[in-house]
Protein backbone atom coordinates (compact mmCIF):
# COMPACT_ATOMS: atom_id res chain seq x y z
CA UNK A 1 0.00 0.00 0.00
CA UNK A 2 1.53 3.27 -0.89
CA UNK A 3 0.94 6.72 1.51
CA UNK A 4 0.50 9.90 0.17
CA UNK A 5 2.57 12.69 0.25
CA UNK A 6 1.15 13.84 3.15
CA UNK A 7 0.79 11.10 5.24
CA UNK A 8 3.94 10.03 4.83
CA UNK A 9 5.40 13.18 6.24
CA UNK A 10 4.17 12.00 9.33
CA UNK A 11 4.93 8.27 10.09
CA UNK A 12 7.54 7.86 12.45
CA UNK A 13 11.09 8.87 12.16
CA UNK A 14 14.53 9.49 13.02
CA UNK A 15 15.01 13.07 14.15
CA UNK A 16 18.00 15.15 15.53
CA UNK A 17 17.37 18.28 17.73
CA UNK A 18 16.32 21.53 16.41
CA UNK A 19 14.06 19.12 13.46
CA UNK A 20 10.90 20.45 12.35
CA UNK A 21 8.20 17.75 13.17
CA UNK A 22 4.63 19.68 12.48
CA UNK A 23 3.66 23.11 12.91
CA UNK A 24 1.10 24.02 15.89
CA UNK A 25 -2.12 23.89 13.22
CA UNK A 26 -1.43 20.24 12.50
CA UNK A 27 0.16 18.74 15.76
CA UNK A 28 0.69 19.66 19.55
CA UNK A 29 3.84 18.66 21.00
CA UNK A 30 4.57 16.39 23.57
CA UNK A 31 7.32 14.62 25.15
CA UNK A 32 10.81 15.45 23.94
CA UNK A 33 9.62 18.01 21.91
CA UNK A 34 9.16 21.80 22.03
CA UNK A 35 7.65 24.95 20.31
CA UNK A 36 9.46 27.46 18.41
CA UNK A 37 7.66 30.34 16.41
CA UNK A 38 4.81 28.43 15.67
CA UNK A 39 7.06 25.38 14.75
CA UNK A 40 6.83 21.96 16.39
CA UNK A 41 10.46 20.84 16.60
CA UNK A 42 12.48 18.10 18.50
CA UNK A 43 14.44 18.07 21.83
CA UNK A 44 16.39 15.29 21.26
CA UNK A 45 17.94 12.67 19.17
CA UNK A 46 15.30 9.67 19.03
CA UNK A 47 12.43 8.70 17.00
CA UNK A 48 9.95 11.04 16.22
CA UNK A 49 5.84 9.31 16.95
CA UNK A 50 3.17 10.87 15.45
CA UNK A 51 -0.46 9.99 16.81
CA UNK A 52 -2.99 10.97 14.04
CA UNK A 53 -6.04 10.77 16.86
CA UNK A 54 -4.45 13.04 19.34
CA UNK A 55 -3.07 15.11 17.12
CA UNK A 56 0.37 15.15 19.29
CA UNK A 57 3.80 14.48 18.33
CA UNK A 58 6.44 13.09 20.54
CA UNK A 59 9.89 11.99 20.29
CA UNK A 60 11.29 9.23 22.60
CA UNK A 61 14.95 9.70 23.38
CA UNK A 62 17.35 7.67 21.13
CA UNK A 63 20.59 7.53 23.54
CA UNK A 64 20.84 6.06 26.83
CA UNK A 65 21.00 8.61 29.96
CA UNK A 66 24.40 8.96 32.10
CA UNK A 67 24.71 7.93 35.47
CA UNK A 68 26.64 10.54 37.08
CA UNK A 69 27.81 10.48 41.03
CA UNK A 70 26.59 13.18 42.27
CA UNK A 71 26.47 14.16 46.33
CA UNK A 72 23.58 12.62 48.61
CA UNK A 73 23.40 9.29 46.08
CA UNK A 74 23.39 6.05 47.87
CA UNK A 75 26.24 3.63 45.64
CA UNK A 76 27.26 0.31 45.77
CA UNK A 77 30.82 -1.10 45.19
CA UNK A 78 33.43 -3.35 45.68
CA UNK A 79 36.68 -2.52 48.01
CA UNK A 80 39.57 -2.89 46.35
CA UNK A 81 43.16 -1.59 47.91
CA UNK A 82 43.09 -0.82 51.80
CA UNK A 83 45.38 1.72 52.80
CA UNK A 84 45.76 2.62 56.56
CA UNK A 85 43.72 5.91 56.22
CA UNK A 86 41.55 5.10 53.13
CA UNK A 87 40.42 2.59 50.82
CA UNK A 88 39.44 2.40 47.01
CA UNK A 89 36.08 1.56 45.78
CA UNK A 90 34.76 0.31 42.63
CA UNK A 91 31.22 1.50 42.01
CA UNK A 92 29.31 -0.67 39.77
CA UNK A 93 25.53 0.95 41.24
CA UNK A 94 24.55 4.90 41.62
CA UNK A 95 21.51 5.64 42.98
CA UNK A 96 19.87 2.07 42.72
CA UNK A 97 21.07 2.06 38.81
CA UNK A 98 23.79 -0.24 37.40
CA UNK A 99 26.84 1.01 35.91
CA UNK A 100 28.22 -0.32 32.52
CA UNK A 101 31.58 1.18 33.30
CA UNK A 102 32.59 1.27 37.17
CA UNK A 103 33.66 4.78 38.99
CA UNK A 104 36.22 4.32 41.44
CA UNK A 105 35.51 6.29 44.85
CA UNK A 106 37.41 6.50 48.01
CA UNK A 107 37.09 5.88 51.45
CA UNK A 108 38.77 7.95 54.29
CA UNK A 109 39.03 6.83 57.61
CA UNK A 110 37.08 10.32 58.94
CA UNK A 111 33.96 9.20 56.92
CA UNK A 112 34.12 5.49 58.89
CA UNK A 113 33.20 6.84 62.52
CA UNK A 114 33.05 4.81 65.63
CA UNK A 115 35.91 2.67 66.78
CA UNK A 116 37.01 2.17 63.40
CA UNK A 117 38.59 5.76 62.98
CA UNK A 118 41.62 4.42 63.76
CA UNK A 119 42.55 2.02 60.99
CA UNK A 120 40.66 1.74 57.72
CA UNK A 121 42.08 -2.25 57.78
CA UNK A 122 39.08 -2.42 60.89
CA UNK A 123 36.29 -1.26 59.03
CA UNK A 124 36.87 -2.73 55.50
CA UNK A 125 39.15 -5.24 53.28
CA UNK A 126 39.74 -6.03 49.98
CA UNK A 127 36.67 -7.64 47.73
CA UNK A 128 33.85 -6.33 50.17
CA UNK A 129 30.66 -5.53 49.20
CA UNK A 130 29.76 -1.24 50.72
CA UNK A 131 27.15 0.43 50.33
CA UNK A 132 28.15 3.96 50.99
CA UNK A 133 26.68 7.54 50.52
CA UNK A 134 28.24 10.00 47.95
CA UNK A 135 29.97 12.99 50.26
CA UNK A 136 31.70 15.18 47.67
CA UNK A 137 32.40 14.78 43.83
CA UNK A 138 34.71 17.97 43.64
CA UNK A 139 38.11 17.83 41.92
CA UNK A 140 37.35 14.73 39.87
CA UNK A 141 37.35 12.54 43.28
CA UNK A 142 34.37 10.52 44.54
CA UNK A 143 34.33 10.52 48.40
CA UNK A 144 32.14 8.12 50.05
CA UNK A 145 30.98 7.86 53.39
CA UNK A 146 30.05 4.75 55.52
CA UNK A 147 28.73 6.43 58.77
CA UNK A 148 25.41 5.02 60.20
CA UNK A 149 23.58 2.37 60.18
CA UNK A 150 22.83 1.94 56.94
CA UNK A 151 26.31 2.12 55.09
CA UNK A 152 29.28 -0.09 55.72
CA UNK A 153 29.43 -4.01 54.32
CA UNK A 154 26.78 -5.47 52.53
CA UNK A 155 28.45 -8.86 51.55
CA UNK A 156 31.71 -10.28 52.78
CA UNK A 157 34.16 -13.36 52.53
CA UNK A 158 36.54 -14.59 54.88
CA UNK A 159 40.31 -13.64 54.75
CA UNK A 160 41.65 -17.62 55.47
CA UNK A 161 39.52 -19.67 53.25
CA UNK A 162 36.65 -17.52 51.06
CA UNK A 163 34.07 -18.46 52.24
CA UNK A 164 30.62 -15.91 52.64
CA UNK A 165 30.92 -14.67 56.06
CA UNK A 166 27.36 -14.43 58.03
CA UNK A 167 26.48 -11.60 60.50
CA UNK A 168 25.99 -13.05 64.22
CA UNK A 169 26.51 -11.34 67.40
CA UNK A 170 27.77 -8.43 65.84
CA UNK A 171 30.55 -10.36 64.08
CA UNK A 172 31.39 -11.98 60.99
CA UNK A 173 31.61 -15.46 61.11
CA UNK A 174 32.63 -18.31 58.44
CA UNK A 175 30.63 -21.38 58.46
CA UNK A 176 33.62 -23.31 56.79
CA UNK A 177 36.83 -22.65 58.92
CA UNK A 178 34.90 -20.69 62.14
CA UNK A 179 37.02 -17.83 61.87
CA UNK A 180 35.44 -14.68 62.93
CA UNK A 181 36.39 -11.10 61.35
CA UNK A 182 35.03 -7.83 62.47
CA UNK A 183 33.80 -5.11 59.62
CA UNK A 184 31.98 -2.06 59.87
CA UNK A 185 28.90 -4.10 59.04
CA UNK A 186 25.78 -2.19 57.34
CA UNK A 187 22.24 -3.19 59.40
CA UNK A 188 20.86 -4.87 56.10
CA UNK A 189 24.14 -7.26 55.74
CA UNK A 190 23.38 -10.59 53.46
CA UNK A 191 19.74 -8.76 52.64
CA UNK A 192 20.57 -5.58 50.30
CA UNK A 193 19.35 -5.45 46.88
CA UNK A 194 22.09 -4.93 44.57
CA UNK A 195 19.86 -4.02 41.80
Amino acid sequence: MRMSGKAARYRDRFVFPGDDLAIVEEFMGGPGSYMDEGVVRSAVLGRARFDLSKRAVEVSKGTRELILPREGLDVVGEVGAVMRRMANVDLFVIGGRALATPYTGVIHVSSVGGSYAKNMGLAVRGGDIVKARIINTKNRVVQLSIMGADYGVIFSFCSRCGAALEHRESRLHCPRCGRVERRKVAKAYGSEELV
